[in-house]
């Protein structure tokens, strides 16, 4: 008999929820992007930098994260989203710098619409999943993806403005389920509700 018979070892993970980050990332991102869209200020480089920096790196750290805590559902969802805000960053960009030619308006209005019903497939799942605040951030993106591209199919400036509202409530839903995620777990309680 072996001398380590009936000992084992025990490992317990000690890492934070890195959700919060992963919605914070989303909603600061769509907030500054969303106000673009409105009309308050143009596409420039806080938009660019907002992109690649909160909105691309905060949710794949936030992805990467998840993923090793095993929930494969925000581990998927924040790491390609993340990668999302890469490249709408390399969109921007590229053409800027003269790497590519700029996509045209229905090669957007396809990239926006396969990532809309993406967003949708992952929207259903959060049927099962049953947290409300999650269902509010999956439907309000996946309707900012399809207006977005239909607003680059057509042309619409007024639907753009739409989209730019419906963006501001993604961001503001991201926001509220981040900053409510952190509460609940520094206080212990359901303080703000999911």
């Amino acid at each position: 008999m072996s001398e380590n018979a009936g000992t084992s070892t025990i490992i317990v993970d000690k890492t934070a929820n890195a959700a919060p980050l992963g919605f914070t990332g989303l909603g600061l991102a769509a907030v500054l992007l969303s106000l673009s869209y409105i009309g308050v200020y143009p596409v420039g480089s806080m938009i660019v930098s907002m992109s690649i920096f909160l909105g691309g790196f905060a949710q794949v750290f936030a992805g990467i994260m998840c993923w090793k805590k095993g929930d494969v559902f925000a581990g998927t969802a924040f790491s390609a989203f993340g990668l999302f805000w890469f490249s709408l960053a390399g969109l921007i960009v590229m053409p800027a710098m003269g790497w590519i030619e700029a996509s045209s308006g229905m090669a957007m209005a396809a990239y926006l619409f396969i990532w809309g019903v993406y967003t949708f497939v992952m929207l259903i799942i959060t049927m099962k999943i049953g947290v409300r605040a999650l269902q509010v951030v999956f439907l309000t993106l996946f309707i900012l993806f399809m207006l977005l591209a239909v607003v680059n199919a057509t042309g619409s400036a007024g639907l753009l403005v739409v989209a730019g509202y419906v963006g501001l409530l993604l961001g503001l839903a991201s926001m509220y389920t981040a900053l409510a995620m952190v509460m609940n777990e520094v206080h212990g309680k359901t303080v703000a509700p999911l």
